[in-house]
C-alpha cells in the first residue's frame, strides 16, 4: 500500500511541480533530492550494521543487548547531526554555488541558498530519527514502517498543493515536503518506544562503548558500499545540473522516476528480507535462504523484464502525457534507462543476501571501483552525449565493475553454507 500511494502521489506531484516550477526549478529541486539522500551515508554505515545487530540480538531474544545497541547508535547519529547542522549554515552558498553555477531565472537565484539550507538543516534533524525505521525492520516489521510512510507521503502531497495554492517559492516547498516526513519519523519514534517497544527506549545510561566499536567494525563496511551505491545512484542530478544545467534534469529524472516502476517490487522486498536473511543465518536455516534467494531471483528478472520492455516502446509518450513534452528524453535514454533497471533488478538480490550475511569486503571494493569508474565516465560522456551519456555511464560502469562479482560472490556464500 505504502509503494502504491508513492507512485501515486509521484503521478500527481511531477507535472503539478513542473507546471508550477518550470524546468529549471524543478530541476533544481530534483537535484536538492538527490543531495539530501546522497548524505544519507553521513550515519558511516550505522544503520546498516544496527539493522543486522539487532536482528542477531532478536534471533537471541536478547532485549538488553537490543536496548544498548539502539542507545548507542542514537548517540553517534545525533552527535553527526549536530556537525552537518553547523555545516548547513556555513556551507549552504557555497554548496549551491558548486550545484548550481548556471542558473539562468532569476527567481531560482534567488531561492537556491535558502532551499539548499533548508534541506540540510532539515535532514541532520531527521538523521537519528532512521533508527526507528531500522529497528522495525530488524524485527521484521517493515509494514509497520510503512504505515508512517503512508503518513509522509500524503503529508508531502498535502505540502506540495498548499504551497502551490498559495503560491510560495522553492524554499516553502523544500520545507513544507521535508518538514512533513520528519514529523512523521518523530510520530513514529514516539510510537515505537514508547508504546510498541518500550524495552528498547534508549537512554544515556544504556549507551555502552563497546556496542559503538561493535557498530562501527562493520558500520565503515557499510560506508563504503553505501557511498558506492549514492554515487551511482544520486550524482548523475548533480553532474547534468552542473554541466548541462538545472533544466537537463527534468527529462533525466522524470525518466529516472518512470522506469523506477521496473524495481519496486524489488525495492519493497529488499528490507524485508534482509532481516529474514540475518536471522535465517544465525539459526542456521541455509537450505531456506537458498530457496528464497532463486525463487527471488527468478521473481524479480521476469517481472523487471514484462515492466521495461512496456516502458521502452511506450515510454515517450507515457512521459509527454505526464508530465509535458519538454519532459520527454530522446529515445537513447529510455534504451539505456532499460538497461540499467533490468540489471539494477537482479543484483538488488544478491546484494540483499551478502548484506545480510555480513559479507561485505567484496563489496566494499568492486562497489568503490563501481562508483569511482561511473563518476568519471559520467561527467566525461556528458560533455558528449548530454544526458544520455550520464545513463549509460551507470550501464556501462556496472556492467564491467559489479554484475559479475556480486553473483560470483553470492556463489561463494551459498556453497559455504551448504558445506
Amino acid at each position: 500500500m505504502a509503494r502504491v500511494l508513492a507512485i501515486c502521489v509521484s503521478v500527481i506531484s511531477v507535472p503539478l511541480t513542473i507546471g508550477y516550477l518550470g524546468n529549471e526549478r524543478y530541476g533544481a529541486w530534483v537535484t536538492i533530492v538527490s543531495v539530501v539522500t546522497f548524505l544519507s551515508i553521513t550515519d558511516f554505515g550505522l544503520a546498516g550494521s544496527l539493522t543486522n545487530a539487532i536482528g542477531k540480538a532478536q534471533a537471541e531474544e536478547d532485549h538488553a543487548r537490543g536496548q544498548r545497541l539502539v542507545s548507542s547508535a542514537l548517540l553517534m547519529l545525533s552527535l553527526i547531526a549536530s556537525v552537518i547542522l553547523i555545516a548547513a549554515v556555513v556551507l549552504a552558498p557555497r554548496i549551491a554555488a558548486l550545484l548550481f553555477p548556471n542558473l539562468q531565472s532569476p527567481v531560482a537565484r534567488a531561492e537556491i541558498v535558502p532551499a539548499v539550507m533548508i534541506a540540510l538543516s532539515i535532514f541532520a534533524l531527521n538523521l537519528p530519527l532512521f533508527v526507528s525505521s531500522r529497528v522495525l525492520a530488524a524485527h521484521q516489521e517493515s509494514a509497520l514502517a510503512n504505515v508512517w510512510n503512508i503518513m509522509a507521503s500524503l503529508g508531502n502531497l498535502a505540502a506540495l498543493l498548499v504551497v502551490i495554492w498559495f503560491r510560495g517559492g522553492l524554499p516553502w516547498l523544500v520545507f513544507g515536503c521535508f518538514g512533513f516526513g520528519l514529523a512523521a519519523n518523530i510520530a513514529c519514534a514516539v510510537w515505537l518506544f514508547g508504546i510498541h517497544k518500550p524495552w528498547l527506549r534508549p537512554s544515556l545510561a544504556s549507551v555502552d562503548p563497546a556496542f559503538v566499536k561493535i557498530l562501527f567494525s562493520d558500520g565503515w563496511k557499510f560506508f563504503v558500499i553505501g557511498v558506492g551505491w549514492m554515487v551511482n545512484w544520486q550524482t548523475d542530478n548533480m553532474v547534468i545540473a552542473h554541466f548541462l544545467g538545472a533544466a537537463q534534469v527534468t527529462p533525466y529524472a522524470v525518466t529516472f522516476s518512470l522506469f523506477a516502476i521496473a524495481t519496486g517490487l524489488q525495492t519493497l522486498a529488499y528490507p524485508n528480507l534482509w532481516p529474514a536473511y540475518t536471522e535465517a543465518h544465525a539459526q542456521g536455516d541455509y537450505e531456506w535462504i537458498r530457496k528464497t534467494l532463486r525463487s527471488n531471483f527468478k521473481f524479480s528478472f521476469f517481472t523487471a523484464t514484462a515492466i521495461v520492455v512496456f516502458l521502452t516502446i511506450f515510454g515517450g509518450e507515457i512521459i509527454r502525457l505526464w508530465a509535458g513534452a519538454a519532459a520527454v528524453p530522446p529515445f537513447s535514454v529510455i534504451v539505456w534507462m532499460a538497461l540499467w533497471r533490468l540489471m539494477l533488478s537482479t543484483l538488488l538480490v544478491g546484494s540483499c543476501l551478502l548484506n545480510a550475511t555480513g559479507h561485505l569486503k567484496g563489496m566494499t571494493i568492486y562497489g568503490t571501483a563501481t562508483a569511482v569508474l561511473n563518476l568519471a565516465l559520467s561527467i566525461l560522456l556528458a560533455k558528449i552525449y548530454g544526458i544520455t551519456g550520464v545513463i549509460a555511464a551507470t550501464v556501462i560502469a556496472f556492467a564491467v565493475a559489479n554484475y559479475l562479482p556480486t553473483f560470483l560472490e553470492v556463489r561463494s556464500v551459498l556453497r559455504k553454507c551448504l558445506h
